[in-house]
């Protein structure tokens, strides 16, 4: 304000008041008709700076008002290195120059083109409306015609020819306000704030002001030329002119050199650095120009000078966010957040935010808050509406300063629900953001990113879905293991029939995209079936509006591998155009080529790769299902075209360049530089980043691979080491359950084992497999592609398809036969075995099995004999929590026939085999009975020396038997297996001879009497009668030998088994007494309940209900 006021006094004498009112009439028409087509909406009111007047009625309020809080001090400091940058203001102007003749070449452009694309500025309008939101609407910058003080505006014309002197400013003023009402323009309001504040005045050289009055002219006469070349000049002889940088800025906002522009103003800021009001036209005008680092930094600085301008705040979180800086723009939104915790904009941005941090939990947390805030509301509304509570005085005469229609449209229908409520201090005390339905899908998609396989997520949904529809009393549902209280299974319901007709009454129906979310749930939790139950709801929806979760579930459903499911809802999308993309044909190609499709799936794959003809991916996909066709041709022409490509690649990443390609990547380089020295006036002061340029490596020394190897193994020991070592700690949290500590050493061994599973020279070339158990890790060159080409490689040379990784990327040179970095193989062998179990119990089975398949491939494991023993234990143990057959008999078999004859392998097989549907299809199973009769063809032919027809390989050859008497374990399971198969004559002839050999066996006597009862049933015997008194012979010696030579618990089995066989031949009277004695003589309530079952049949039909409804209630009702 100094050097305007120096150049008033210089040419005060050359007007008079009247000359000057009309003069400045006259530019103003002039300039609002050449300025009026700007389009940007944040430096509308910057353009207006060369107006001398403001042109919006919202001009009376100056100063930026912003809704402070004298208890929020927060400090914004921005970095220091980038004002280093500016500190010689004077080396920096020649960046923002240009000749005369550009300037007037670029005044002939039309001045609304500001080269800004349409929809970025359509995007800065969205963060200025929002921005409106968070200060309240007051601020002056949310006016598009007043977004910059018109103090400076007038200012900046009135400096140059104004008849007062510094002591006249009132006056002045006066004059002023006199020229806007006659030009029908709204009076400006003086602006009160830091009028009292003393600045020093700097002293301007007689010719800088005289120079500034010339161009000042010459800027009001819009001969631009001419202003520019006088301000260039200015700027020359004195640096710091803080007047000459703003308005050489304006000159080139009026040609559309909007990056000159920001330029110069960047520069003037710097001179003026304590205007924070300037600093933000910058920042906004950086922002517009997508120069986001420049515009981070002028948000610093305003934010430096006024901590409390929310808007500036606001704009430089998004600029974080979109620079890829995340938690700086989480800090940025957690003070949003704070200082009003009311806007659910900023805690949906906060959330997402979270997300990205990887703080899935906080971003959970900020809207179960919100919830628990509810909930307290509305039980104060409650308590409220029933107790008519009274307020106090203090409560009715306290003034609020919430915006009472906001607030009731916010709270509309709680007010319609509860009557005689004091809303006013309702509204004040317990004052937070509603909690609804998008509040609740948002905590529904949080709970899916986090991946928890629990069902506590699922929990919280249901019971905030119940809160939002006014059922919270019904926590009734929360022992229920399904869903059905939100669809047409609760009327089932005994708890739900007995509730009263106004809960009956209320709303039971969940909105589509939570219900969808709530199957995907129940699918992460591998609840098939009731995630199926939700997803059937879409079909109910009009497929447009539901074609996005539609897509969303058939993606679910194909990450699940439920391919067929899958395609229900992926195929009908075809008939839309937005979903011709490459990931929606690459999840239904997949989706038909695992449902062995591979015509149709090779018609998808085609497409996406015309789509994309750099995917080698999804070449190689191609290329397999050309494969199952038949085509091996096409498959082994685009096997080698993708191993040619990349080869290529790897020579890239490993910095393999040739002549030809170095002179290329160098020739491209300069013109580069050609190109940035041609469009200086495109850059900014602060540019965003520097690209980075290709460098050739440098080709190493044997020496130098040696040395680094030497130390990096050196590295890996220590942390191999200090790991293992770490693992005491956990040992009794381990024994105690502590599921956190488990974890924790979970991904310790999972390190561990990783560390040893990535030496190469540990596993065989023909059937390598990497650990991909519970922690993964992405290798350098070992990608999914290369995982395909090594698969489709080896299809190629005539081994068959399997999911084996390929050949580990790491070779080690050993110098110990006895340890590896520190720990010896044995060791190492423990913490495999370890960590299999301990994952198979605490986590997935199918980890388990992969990190036990893994150490079943390493060379020092397998080719040690007891180290092989344990893991085909270790394994068997593992597949035991599988419901897999096939599985089950492959481990089995494999030891029966390694372990031949041994009876502790043989007593294994039985034990694995004692209960479930699993186990009885196992023993009726023919393939069964084929494999132990060749086992005992091959024990015959031990035991007699002789070769007999139809027997097994012999592996064990060394079977001490001299007295050549039959093995009673392979007669008693095959006889067991014939017996399972209904071949009861057969199964009697191999437990007569084991009769011979164990007459006191109890299970072998309860087998030959069973048999013989079976048989007799079977109506194929001519004495009947006879084999079934043969047959309770041997049960009654069965009953005779637990009962004598047994516990408790063994006697109570001879009772219900004897009980049970009279009970087959239809002696009820009989069977009722033994079952009694189940019932009443034991206590183990195992067999109780069978015992009853049957008791409650035989009363039922022979007419006494009565009896079988006591015994109903007393063992079967829970």
């Amino acid at each position: 304000m100094t050097t305007r006021r120096r150049t008033r006094r210089s040419v005060r004498k050359t007007r008079n008041k009247i000359d000057y009112a009309l003069d400045l009439d006259e530019s103003i028409s002039s300039m609002n008709n050449s300025g009026a087509d700007f389009v940007s909406e944040e430096t509308k009111g910057v353009a207006g700076r060369t107006d001398g007047v403001n042109t919006m009625s919202g001009a009376e309020n100056n100063d930026h008002v912003v809704d402070n809080n004298d208890d929020n001090k927060y400090e914004f400091e921005y970095d220091e290195d980038e004002e280093e940058l500016y500190n010689n203001l004077d080396d920096l102007r020649d960046l923002i120059g240009h000749s005369s003749d550009d300037a007037t070449e670029n005044t002939n452009k039309k001045q609304n083109n500001y080269g800004i694309d349409t929809d970025k500025r359509n995007s800065g309008d969205d963060a200025s409306d929002y921005a409106n939101g968070i200060t309240g609407g007051n601020s002056d910058y949310n006016n598009e015609d007043d977004f910059v003080d018109s103090d400076v505006v007038d200012d900046a014309l009135l400096a140059e020819f104004s008849d007062y002197d510094g002591s006249s400013d009132e006056d002045e003023g006066d004059f002023m306000d006199a020229i806007r009402e006659a030009n029908n323009f709204n009076i400006k309001k003086k602006n009160r704030r830091g009028k009292n504040k003393f600045r020093r005045q700097r002293p301007v050289d007689p010719e800088v002001a005289q120079l500034l009055s010339e161009a000042n002219e010459a800027f009001v006469r819009n001969d631009l030329p001419t202003a520019e070349r006088l301000f260039n000049k200015i700027i020359k002889k004195d640096p710091r002119n803080f007047a000459a940088y703003e308005t050489l800025g304006d000159i080139y906002q009026l040609q559309g050199r909007l990056n000159d522009c920001c330029n110069s103003w960047f520069l003037a800021a710097h001179i003026n650095s304590s205007d924070w009001e300037f600093w933000k036209i910058v920042a906004i005008l950086s922002y517009d120009l997508e120069h986001y680092r420049q515009a981070i930094y002028c948000f610093s600085r305003v934010i430096s000078l006024n901590n409390e301008e929310w808007e500036s705040v606001y704009r430089r979180a998004l600029l974080y966010k979109r620079m890829g800086q995340i938690r700086k723009a989480l800090k940025g939104f957690e003070k949003l957040y704070e200082n009003n915790p009311y806007d659910s904009n900023i805690l949906r941005e906060l959330a997402i935010l979270n997300v990205d941090c990887n703080k899935i939990p906080e971003a959970i947390k900020l809207y179960m808050d919100v919830y628990e805030m509810n909930v307290k509301r509305r039980q104060a509304i409650i308590e409220a509406n029933e107790n008519a509570v009274e307020l106090s005085d203090d409560d009715n005469n306290s003034e609020s300063d919430i915006d009472n229609e906001e607030l009731e449209e916010m709270y509309e229908e709680e007010q319609k629900l509860y009557f005689g409520v004091n809303w006013k201090i309702i509204n004040k005390k317990y004052r937070c953001i509603p909690f609804d339905w998008s509040s609740l899908n948002i905590i529904a998609e949080l709970s899916l990113k986090l991946g928890d396989k629990n069902n506590e997520s699922i929990r919280t949904i249901k019971k905030c879905a119940r809160w939002i529809q006014h059922r919270e009393l019904q926590t009734f549902w929360d022992d229920a293991i399904d869903d059905s209280e939100f669809d047409s299974r609760r009327l089932k319901s005994t708890r739900f029939d007995s509730l009263p007709d106004e809960e009956k009454s209320k709303s039971y129906v969940l909105p589509i995209d939570i219900r969808v979310r709530l199957g995907l749930l129940r699918l992460q939790t591998e609840n098939f079936v009731e995630a199926m139950n939700h997803f059937q709801f879409l079909y109910d929806e009009n497929f447009s509006d539901v074609a996005d979760l539609n897509y969303e579930v058939g993606v679910a459903l194909t990450k699940a591998e439920k391919f067929q499911e899958a395609l229900d809802f992926l195929a009908p999308l075809l008939s839309l155009p937005d979903y011709a993309t490459v990931e929606f044909y690459e999840n239904i190609a997949k989706c038909y080529k695992e449902t062995e499709e591979y015509d149709t799936a090779r018609q998808f794959l085609e497409r996406i790769i015309e789509m994309d003809p750099e995917s080698l991916e999804h070449k190689l996909s191609l290329a397999e299902v050309h494969y199952h066709l038949g085509n091996v041709d096409i498959f082994k022409s685009i096997l080698n075209e993708v191993t040619v490509i990349r080869k290529r690649q790897k020579a890239q990443l490993y910095g393999v360049v040739d002549e030809k390609d170095k002179e290329q990547l160098e020739k491209k380089g300069r013109g580069n530089d050609q190109l940035d020295d041609r469009d200086v006036s495109s850059k900014p002061l602060l540019e965003d980043s520097k690209y980075k340029t290709y460098t050739i490596k440098k080709k190493k020394t044997l020496q130098d691979i040696e040395r680094e190897k030497a130390e990096r193994e050196k590295k890996i020991t220590l942390k191999v080491l200090e790991k293992y070592n770490s693992l005491k700690n956990y040992e009794r949290d381990i024994a105690g359950n502590n599921n956190a500590q488990i974890s924790q050493w979970i991904r310790t061994v999972s390190d561990l084992v990783d560390v040893f599973s990535s030496v190469k020279n540990f596993f065989v070339r023909s059937r390598s497999k990497k650990f991909i158990g519970i922690i993964r890790r992405t290798r350098k060159f070992h990608t999914v592609v290369d995982y395909q080409l090594e698969r489709l490689s080896r299809l190629s040379e005539g081994d068959p398809l399997s999911d084996t990784l390929p050949i580990m990327e790491e070779r080690v040179t050993l110098t110990s036969t006895k340890e590896l970095r520190g720990l010896s193989y044995d060791q190492w062998f423990d913490l495999f075995m370890d960590l299999a179990l301990t994952i198979t119990k605490y986590r997935s089975v199918q980890d388990g099995l992969s990190v036990i398949d893994t150490a079943q491939e390493v060379n020092v494991f397998v080719q040690d004999s007891k180290r092989a023993k344990i893991m085909k234990f270790v394994r068997l143990a593992i597949v035991l929590h599988l419901d897999d057959e096939e599985e089950l008999l492959a481990n089995l078999r494999l030891l029966l026939n390694q372990y031949q004859f041994n009876r502790k392998i043989l007593l294994l097989f039985m034990f694995s085999l004692s209960h479930g549907k699993l186990a009885s299809n196992i023993l009726t199973s023919t393939i069964q009975q084929k494999f132990f009769l060749r086992l005992i063809k091959a024990f015959d032919s031990v035991r007699y020396n002789v070769h007999v027809r139809g027997q097994a390989s012999i592996t064990n050859d060394v079977v001490d038997n001299p007295e050549a008497k039959p093995s009673p374990y392979i007669y008693y399971i095959y006889s067991v297996l014939l017996y399972s198969s209904r071949g009861f004559l057969s199964a009697l002839q191999y437990l007569s001879q084991l009769e011979n050999e164990i007459p006191d066996d109890p299970t072998v006597n309860l087998l030959l009497g069973l048999s013989h009862m079976q048989r007799s049933m079977q109506r194929l015997t001519a004495a009947r009668h006879f084999q079934i008194l043969h047959g309770l012979r041997y049960l009654y010696r069965y009953y005779d030998i637990r009962n004598t030579m047994y516990t408790d618990v063994e006697k109570q089995e001879a009772d219900y088994n004897l009980g049970r066989a009279f009970h087959l031949i239809g002696l009820v009277s009989i069977a009722i007494k033994y079952y009694n004695k189940v019932l009443n003589d034991y206590e183990d309530e195992k067999l109780k309940k069978h015992a009853a079952f049957n008791c409650i049949n035989i009363y039922q039909e022979s007419g006494n209900t009565a009896l079988a409804n006591s015994l109903m209630e007393k063992y079967l009702s829970i």
